[in-house]
């Protein structure tokens, strides 16, 4: 792992933590400030240990007046607070050492001394947190060695300010960063909540494609089948067959458009109106035109919430495209109950017509989509083949 990845000075973390809508993160560090203040801290700093050559001789504790070396110091110190982004570790022992030089040296108090607190900053921010905790209050004690061998007047003033600038530094990095963090991870999670949201939604949407245009698709086959086999004896027929073969591919091209509209803008809802059971007799009238003969047992359907409306509808709608595909020209029948408390769907066909062809078994994909559907809104499926032949579907759920 690069020195860059194990350390935690890299901006970016905290501009994607502020971008993320992090509120608490937003009040205390700003998306400009957040990234620039301490440049701007040090830029001035320099300015001010330069202007201070000629001051603070008169008006500081110091024995020793400003010379080259005390504005060297001051100017490399500030320096290295620049550098944070690239060595975490610099910004914090040159800044020290520099003023522990200023100190020993016995400079008058000046802007030097800000250098303290922006190292120590600049690395329990930037830098690796347990290194941070451990370096950072030994470098302020050695500064305030430094401050005690040094000597000269307002001793105890300078060592106070030393300790306490640098102890306070390395409470506020300590601080900001658990903030940081723990935007980054509320973050995290809200990131995690839209994957899962937008994948849930693309399976919503498969389902809804398989469920769908599988079912137009039956009846197109079926229709097609018809119209070629009755084209020379019976003309009208044929006619019939083949219009329903196209109306079921209108219908099949206008559901197919919805879904892929959906699709091209992620993680937005579907435009189109989630199906409900007024719809049913669609599908019942779609399955006796294409040769099954179904049999509905309604009773009064009112009260039922909308998911579960539309996942008992996906459950009729796949039982009949599979009962046209596999029981060609047989019987169903449909059972749509409710109490007010439940709702109960069963189909039930006895198998193909004797002398139809059933289409080979497909991928089951269908049936799991249907079970996902059923088990998402709170119901029960069971299904399988019926001991005295045909195949049984039924759903079930609570619905107060």
């Amino acid at each position: 792992m690069s020195t860059s990845s194990q350390h935690w000075y890299d901006d970016r973390r905290i501009r994607a933590a502020y971008a993320g809508g992090m509120t608490d993160l937003a009040r205390v560090v700003p998306p400009w400030w957040q990234r620039h203040l301490l440049d701007v801290l040090a830029a001035f700093g320099a300015v001010a240990v330069i202007g201070s050559a000629n001051q603070l001789h008169a008006h500081g504790g110091g024995e020793r007046g400003i010379d080259a070396v005390a504005i060297s110091v001051g100017l490399v110190g500030m320096a290295a607070v620049l550098a944070r982004r690239i060595s975490p570790l610099a910004s914090l022992v040159v800044p020290c050492v520099a003023v522990g030089v200023y100190l020993l040296r016995n400079y008058p108090n000046g802007p030097t001394y800000f250098l303290l607190p922006l190292g120590v900053f600049c690395f329990g921010f930037y830098g690796e947190r347990r290194l941070a905790l451990r370096l950072g209050p030994l470098a302020v004690l050695a500064v305030a060695l430094c401050a005690w061998l040094g000597g000269g007047p307002n001793l105890i003033t300078r060592v106070t300010i030393v300790v306490s600038w640098g102890i306070a530094a390395l409470v506020l990095a300590e601080w900001l960063r658990t903030v940081a963090d723990r935007a980054l991870e509320r973050r995290k999670v809200v990131q995690q909540q839209q994957m899962r949201a937008q994948v849930q939604q693309q399976l919503e949407l498969a389902r809804d494609l398989h469920d769908s245009v599988a079912h137009a698709l039956t009846a197109i086959t079926v229709q097609a089948a018809l119209a070629e086999r009755l084209a020379y004896d019976e003309p009208r027929q044929a006619a019939e067959a083949a219009r329903a073969a196209r109306i079921a591919s209108r219908d099949a091209l206008a559901e197919l458009g919805a879904i892929v509209g959906s699709l091209r803008e992620p993680g937005t809802a579907p435009t189109r109106p989630q199906p409900d059971l007024r719809e049913i007799d669609e599908l019942v009238e779609r399955a006796r035109e294409a040769g099954l003969h179904v049999n509905v047992d309604r009773g009064q359907l009112q009260g039922i919430p909308a998911p579960v409306q539309a996942a008992a509808y996906r459950v009729v709608q796949e039982g009949l495209t599979n009962a046209v595909r596999y029981a060609p020209g047989g019987r169903l029948r449909l059972v749509l109950r409710s109490d007010g408390t439940e709702l109960r769907v069963e189909l039930t066909d006895d198998g193909p017509a004797i002398g139809s062809i059933a289409q080979p078994p497909g991928g089951g994909h269908g049936l799991v989509g249907m079970t996902e559907r059923v088990r998402a809104t709170g119901g029960v499926l069971r299904h399988g083949p019926r001991p005295e032949g045909g195949y049984a579907i039924q759903a079930h759920w609570t619905t107060a």
